[in-house]
């Protein structure tokens, strides 16, 4: 996109204590030619620069005053309300063609604040928080969630400018500027889209469905089930974005139950609010996920394990585990609104998962396949193959399946042909 008044990058920051800096920052954006919006959502002090959206603004926006949110004197509920107002006027602009890129400076609270807002805003708007806290021990999940926000570290704490902290800012006003001005419409795919989950262990599978599907004609979506992106998949789901779902890789499901680091909360109930064709698999539901075996709750700490790295151990569950987290997709299953298939590799459901390997729990398996069989509602047809997960033939019945299905295909008829043939 060329720069024109067009062009506009929105910088959300509390300007009683940060804006001096925002100001900075402000400046080296609108030197790219770059229009902007400088919004204050703050409620304490006095703004050190001009807002072009005030604090009275945004607190209008959430259908109050900033005079009732200081009389009735409770900060968090101020700042719940201002935050309620940022995320309309952003919207707003949005829709008004008024919105590129969005970047907000801040500590604790501004960065709560800032992505926020950012996380109201769809996926391919350019977002940058530059944050205290981008380091360290805090958990950015709570502020990413399920949109693509680039989170920086400030380095320094943001108050005043210094021989650090302008490089910082000026990286900062550069990213975003360059990320709006190249921002470029994506049109909707021509080809219908299809959505697969996959983990590093289920890797060689979900190659070999891709390319199948995409010489078929589909364009393929991989989600990693790390704990965010299966969420992620489903909010895009719910958006209308792909014609057919590849679940094959579970594993966000029994790290929930388990408190492991890729859970997920309610996993694949997307499933009975869209009609979605899909195929589903127990891909890394053979596993449960801490960071060591140091930090990992005492009763998992003697199991089979694989450390995959420093940040992450993989420990053998128990078939009754095991068994815990089928049931959970069962349920969820049965209440499908759209046509699904359920596809069972008995040889193994990850990479680990094999004979000979330390995750190999093969009555974990069995007990998994069983329970598919005997609890799922008849309309969706369980299919046993002899095969691990990673073998090519797997992968030929997975591709298979779900252009079965996106061609509408009933779901015990494709079943029927490797049943018959079992």
């Amino acid at each position: 996109m060329e720069p024109d008044a067009k062009c506009t990058v929105v910088i959300v920051a509390t300007l009683d204590t940060k804006g001096e800096e925002a100001a900075y920052l402000r400046d080296h954006v609108a030197a790219w030619g770059l229009e902007t919006i400088l919004v204050d959502p703050g409620i304490l002090g006095q703004a050190l620069v001009p807002a072009d959206v005030s604090r009275y603004d945004v607190a209008r926006a959430a259908g109050t005053t900033l005079e009732a949110l200081l009389e009735r004197g409770e900060k968090s509920y101020a700042i719940a309300r201002q935050i309620d107002g940022l995320i309309a006027i952003v919207q707003d602009l949005l829709a008004q063609g008024r919105l590129h890129g969005i970047v907000s400076i801040g500590g604790g609270q501004g960065t709560s604040i800032g992505t926020a807002a950012m996380r109201a805003l769809p996926v391919g708007i350019p977002k940058l928080m530059l944050s205290t806290v981008a380091s360290g021990n805090f958990q950015f999940g709570p502020y990413v969630g399920t949109k693509d926000i680039c989170m920086m570290h400030s380095i320094t704490d943001v108050l005043g400018l210094n021989a650090i902290s302008r490089p910082i800012l000026r990286n900062a006003a550069n990213a975003i500027a360059g990320m709006a001005l190249r921002l470029e419409p994506e049109g909707r795919s021509t080809r219908p889209t299809v959505a697969i989950t996959m983990l590093g262990i289920t890797t060689p599978c979900v190659m070999r469905v891709k390319a199948t599907l995409e010489g078929l004609g589909y364009d393929v979506v991989p989600f990693h089930a790390n704990g965010t992106s299966g969420p992620a998949m489903e909010q895009l789901i719910e958006q209308g974005e792909f014609v057919g779902l590849v679940d094959l890789s579970t594993h966000e499901v029994i790290d929930q139950q388990h408190g492991g680091l890729a859970g997920a909360p309610n996993r694949m109930e997307v499933l009975t609010r869209v009609a979605l064709p899909a195929v589903v698999s127990a891909g890394g539901s053979d596993y449960l996920l801490f960071e060591s075996v140091e930090k990992a709750p005492e009763k998992y700490r003697d199991r089979a394990r694989v450390v995959h790295n420093k940040q992450m151990t993989c420990f053998a569950p128990t078939p009754d585990e095991m068994v815990a987290a089928a049931r959970e997709m069962i349920e969820r299953l049965n209440r499908a609104l759209g046509p699904a298939i359920v596809l069972l590799p008995a040889q193994g459901f990850s990479m680990q998962n094999k004979a000979g390997l330390p995750l190999y729990v093969p009555e974990g398996n069995r007990a998994v396949i069983d329970e598919f069989c005997t609890a799922l509602r008849p309309e969706i047809p369980v299919v046993v193959a002899d095969l691990h997960i990673n073998d090519p033939d797997f992968a030929a019945m997975v591709a298979a399946a779900l252009e079965g299905l996106c061609r509408g295909q009933a779901p015990r008829a494709i079943a029927a042909r490797w049943q018959s043939a079992g």
